[in-house]
């Protein structure tokens, strides 16, 4: 019965209690290997749930954030802030009770009739075309923008941020091999908010996993409850 109503308060706490009992034991299992580091009481939860997402330590070393950058996500989740991502993945994976705590929408715009006829006609990319699109229809402003996949849709969204556009806080998490690099950087240097994981590695259960965490955190009032971090 305490689970029940604690789902109902909360649907980022739907778990029962055997399997909250597991994740926890995951999570401190996380803080144990992972030792001391440098991230912030807002960050560590972040770092924790990518490396639980992927068993990954190496994150740990390859995450970095913009100062704020928790914080800004945060703010613009609990304001109800749209999610704009580059995969159908992301979308899929991203629990829909848990966005309803602030009723995110989660927007993906690379299956869009517009999107695919744009991109058919210049002979760019549908990432292209997507970021262009959501830019034209203002829906970068004030979002949070989850990038797994794609290093072309990085690239607009900084080439959009160039001309004016505002999203809250962009995940900057595509993985490859072309252009990868450059547009972490580009990122970096961009001016906005960002979380990004520095070299080639990234992908879509990354992002999923550090807007979970967002979320768990804004639902939580910013406070870290699924496991004892340590900073170092």
């Amino acid at each position: 019965m305490d689970d029940l109503i604690q789902s109902q308060k909360n649907p980022a706490h739907q778990m029962t209690a055997k399997g909250r009992a597991i994740e926890e034991a995951s999570f401190r299992m996380v803080d144990e290997e992972a030792g001391p580091h440098g991230f912030s009481p807002l960050e560590w939860p972040v770092v924790r749930r990518m490396i639980h997402a992927t068993a990954d330590f190496q994150f740990k070393e390859l995450t970095r954030f913009s100062p704020g950058a928790v914080e800004a996500g945060l703010e613009a989740l609990k304001g109800g802030a749209r999610i704009l991502v580059d995969a159908r993945m992301i979308a899929c994976g991203l629990n829909p009770e848990r966005l309803a705590l602030f009723g995110n929408e989660v927007v993906e715009l690379l299956s869009h009739p517009e999107v695919v006829q744009r991109a058919k006609a210049t002979g760019g990319t549908r990432a292209e075309a997507a970021v262009d699109y959501a830019e034209e229809q203002g829906l970068l402003e004030g979002a949070i923008v989850g990038v797994g996949n794609a290093p072309t849709f990085l690239l607009a969204l900084v080439g959009a941020i160039g001309r004016g556009a505002q999203p809250a806080l962009v995940l900057g998490m595509p993985v490859g091999f072309v252009n990868v690099l450059e547009a972490k950087e580009a990122l970096m240097a961009s001016g906005v908010p960002w979380i990004v994981t520095l070299g080639r590695k990234g992908g879509s259960t990354l992002v999923v996993a550090a807007l979970h965490a967002l979320i768990r955190l804004a639902a939580d009032g910013g406070v870290d409850t699924s496991g004892a971090g340590r900073e170092g």
